[in-house]
């Protein structure tokens, strides 16, 4: 998609979105930075901006490394600006863990910095992500979806529910003239397997496992601290499943687990510790596909199928499961393994 195609793309978003029925709060902080062992933190989004995911930063004698940029442009600038209350030393590597816009849409953000991923990320962001794909989905949402914003603003009577509406609609608001000026600005490191960085006293293994939340997902390890920067082949909860490998996952979380860590920074939710949330996760994915895998042989489409596979079995470890029933283009992307149709 072009410059001029992507700004048509968000024309749609009425300038009325930028008018508030609340007073504007004083600035917060976007990020929240939380120290997990000496100089290597985790930064998760206070809702002020739409961050999208998280982000580790790994303060080494001379520099720093970020693992993932966020979502967009002003999310990119805005972790350099506040990355200053923590350390004034320099960016000098960002890691994307894998593709997607969420950790990958602040890169341009860092000029001047050496940007690492695996080849497929690289791949895919010199491809067509702002013309097929769960980027392009959304953005070509995002004028609708601040449109029923406006519209629930002004038809909530409560108070306190109408300030939320209208928050999220500041943020979402903010976001998309974010991307007005976006720039997909792919990996200029690559790897295949493996890589180690050598910063100071500071060793850091970047480690491809296999095939897992998509074709080319990096974990960032460091085996001194036994610190885990997992991306989304792993989180705090069921990851997004929409390009992923649901079949060969439990295989590259089994290399996970032969890892000595400790502590776990997520790609999303709160930093965790210990590996029991890995046996949960396989237990769920290997789940899903034998019963995805049933209604395939049966031809029932990717959509009746979505309805009757049940992960109920799972609610104890994942409490927003409320019934039968999953996401329908997360069975839409198991079908298109299945006939050998994804990316390899």
């Amino acid at each position: 998609m072009t410059r001029i195609r992507f700004a048509l793309v968000l024309a749609g978003i009425s300038v009325s979105a930028l008018v508030f029925h609340a007073q504007t709060p004083a600035p917060v902080a976007a990020y929240k930075f939380t120290e997990i062992v000496p100089g290597i933190y985790s930064a998760i989004g206070t809702g002020t901006l739409n961050v999208g995911s998280n982000s580790a930063v790994i303060v080494n004698k001379d520099d720093v490394v970020i693992v993932d940029s966020h979502t967009s442009p002003e999310s990119g600038r805005a972790m350099l600006q506040e990355l200053k209350a923590i350390t004034n030393k320099p960016v000098s590597f960002l890691i994307n863990t894998h593709f997607h816009y969420d950790h990958t849409s602040g890169n341009q953000a860092f000029p001047g910095v050496d940007i690492i991923g695996h080849s497929f990320t690289r791949l895919k962001l010199t491809g067509d992500i702002l013309e097929h794909g769960m980027f392009a989905d959304l953005l070509r949402g995002l004028p609708k979806q601040l449109d029923d914003l406006k519209a629930r603003a002004a038809g909530e009577t409560d108070a306190a529910v109408r300030m939320r509406i209208d928050r999220q609609l500041r943020v979402q608001t903010s976001f998309a003239h974010s991307l007005e000026d976006l720039k997909v600005t792919p990996p200029n490191v690559i790897l295949d397997e493996r890589m180690t960085l050598f910063r100071g006293d500071r060793e850091i293994r970047l480690l491809y496992l296999g095939h897992g939340h998509t074709g080319g997902d990096l974990v960032v390890y460091l085996p001194k601290e036994r610190v885990l920067c997992s991306g989304d082949l792993l989180v705090n909860g069921v990851a997004n499943l929409i390009d992923g490998y649901v079949n060969e996952w439990p295989a590259a979380l089994e290399k996970l687990k032969a890892i000595d860590f400790v502590d776990v920074i997520p790609g999303h939710g709160e930093p965790f510790k210990g590996k029991e949330r890995v046996d949960w996760f396989q237990a769920y994915l290997r789940d899903l596909w034998a019963q995805g895998s049933a209604q395939h042989d049966q031809r029932v489409s990717a959509a009746d199928a979505a309805k009757r596979i049940d992960m109920t079995a799972h609610k104890g470890h994942y409490p927003t499961i409320n019934g039968p029933g999953v996401n329908p283009p997360a069975v839409s992307r198991m079908y298109e393994v299945m006939d050998g149709r994804a990316d390899r």
